[in-house]
C-alpha cells in the first residue's frame, strides 16, 4: 500500500472515529443487516409476492367474470325485452281473437233471437187466427141460435129443428156473401 492510500485508511478511520464509527461493529451491523434481509426477502417479501399474485390473479379473474356478467346481463335484458314485445304481441293478437269472437256470437245471438222472435210472432199470428176463426164459429152459432130464439118469439110457433137449422145456415151464408 502506499502511503497515501495508508493515510486516507487512516484519516478514514480517524474520521470514523471521530464520528463515534466503529468498523467492526459496523462490519457485524453490515452482515446482521444482510441476514435479516435474507430472511425478510425469503420468508416475508416472496409468500407476500406470492399472496399479491395470487390477489391480482383473483381481481383479474373478478374483473373478466364481472365483464362476463355484465354481458349476459345485457344478453338477458335483450332476450327480456324480446319476450315482452313478443308477449304483448300475443295478447293483442288474443284479444282481436276475442272481440271477433265475442262479435260473432253477439251476431249469431241477435240472428238466433230474431228467428226466435219471428217464430214466436208467427206461432202468435196463427194462435190468433185460429182463435179468432174459433170465436167466429161460436158467434155465429150464437148468432143462429138467438135468430132461431127470436124466430120462435116472433112466430111463436116452432119449426122443425132441422129445418131451423137450415135456415140459419142459409141466412148466414147469404150474410157472409153480402159481407164478402
Amino acid at each position: 500500500m502506499d502511503p497515501a492510500e495508508a493515510q486516507q485508511v487512516v484519516e478514514g478511520v480517524g474520521v470514523a472515529a471521530t464520528l463515534g464509527l466503529n468498523w467492526k461493529l459496523f462490519l457485524a451491523q453490515l452482515v446482521n443487516f444482510g441476514l435479516v434481509l435474507i430472511v425478510v426477502w425469503r420468508f416475508v417479501y416472496r409468500p407476500l409476492m406470492k399472496v399479491m399474485d395470487e390477489r391480482s390473479g383473483k381481481i383479474e379473474r373478478g374483473l373478466k367474470d364481472a365483464e362476463e356478467s355484465k354481458a349476459l346481463r345485457e344478453l338477458a335484458e335483450t332476450e327480456k325485452q324480446k319476450l315482452i314485445v313478443e308477449a304483448r304481441r300475443q295478447a293483442k293478437e288474443i284479444m282481436e281473437t276475442t272481440e271477433a269472437d265475442a262479435k260473432r256470437r253477439q251476431e249469431e245471438t241477435a240472428v238466433k233471437t230474431r228467428t226466435e222472435v219471428e217464430r214466436i210472432v208467427t206461432d202468435g199470428k196463427r194462435r190468433l187466427r185460429d182463435e179468432q176463426e174459433t170465436m167466429l164459429k161460436e158467434a155465429k152459432s150464437e148468432i143462429a141460435s138467438l135468430v132461431i130464439a127470436a124466430t120462435e118469439k116472433i112466430l111463436r110457433e116452432k119449426i122443425d129443428p132441422k129445418k131451423d137449422l137450415e135456415l140459419v145456415e142459409s141466412a148466414i151464408k147469404s150474410a157472409e156473401e153480402q159481407s164478402v
